[in-house]
C-alpha cells in the first residue's frame, strides 16, 4: 500500500478493527453478549471495497482474516473470516459504481445482505463441523454489523475523500 495514496489509512483502520476484535472477546459473565459483537473487519473491507476499489483486494482480505480466526481459537473454522472478508470485497468492487450512487441507507441494506450471507455460512459451518445447535442468535452479529455500518461510513467517508484519491484509483468520477 502506497502511503501517499492513503494506504496507511486503510491499514490503520483494519489494524484498529483487529485490536477492537481482540478486546471484544467475551470475558467472565458477559459471554451472553457475544452474539451482539459486530464484525468490524467485514464492514471495513466492504467500505474500502466501495470507496477505494483499487486499494483493496480479495487476497489481502483473505490474508487479513487469518488473524481474526486466530483470535477466536476453535470457535470458528480457520479461514472463515478471510473468506467472508474476500466475499465482502468481491461484492463491493463488483457493485461499487452502483453502490456509490446509492445513499447511505441503501448501502447499509446491501451490506446487511452481505453480512447475512457471511454470518449465515459461518453459522452453518459451525453447526456442521462443531456439532453446535443452530439458533437465530448466531445471525445477530449480521444485524449488529449492519446497524454499525452507517456510522462507520459517516466517519470514514470524509477521511477517504481527503487521504485516498478515489478518482485516481478507480478511474471514474463518482458522486460521494
Amino acid at each position: 500500500m502506497n502511503p501517499r495514496q492513503g494506504g496507511w489509512l486503510i491499514a490503520a483502520t483494519l489494524l484498529l478493527a483487529l485490536a477492537l476484535n481482540a478486546f471484544s472477546l467475551p470475558l467472565g459473565g458477559w459471554q451472553w453478549l457475544a452474539w451482539l459483537c459486530p464484525s468490524l473487519g467485514l464492514a471495513l473491507f466492504f467500505f474500502w471495497g466501495v470507496a477505494a476499489p483499487g486499494r483493496t483486494g480479495m487476497f489481502s482480505a483473505w490474508c487479513f482474516g487469518l488473524p481474526f480466526d486466530a483470535l477466536h481459537g476453535g470457535t470458528y473454522p480457520f479461514g472463515i473470516h478471510g473468506i467472508g472478508f474476500a466475499f465482502a470485497v468481491f461484492v463491493a468492487v463488483k457493485l461499487g459504481e452502483r453502490l456509490r450512487l446509492y445513499h447511505a441507507g441503501q448501502r447499509a441494506l446491501v451490506f446487511f445482505g452481505v453480512a447475512l450471507v457471511v454470518h449465515g455460512c459461518s453459522a452453518a459451518l459451525r453447526v456442521a463441523l462443531f456439532d453446535r445447535p443452530f439458533g437465530w442468535p448466531m445471525l445477530a452479529p449480521a444485524l449488529a454489523t449492519a446497524a454499525l455500518y452507517p456510522l462507520l461510513e459517516a466517519v470514514l467517508r470524509p477521511l477517504s475523500r481527503r487521504f485516498v484519491d478515489a478518482d485516481q484509483l478507480s478511474g471514474a468520477r463518482h458522486g460521494w
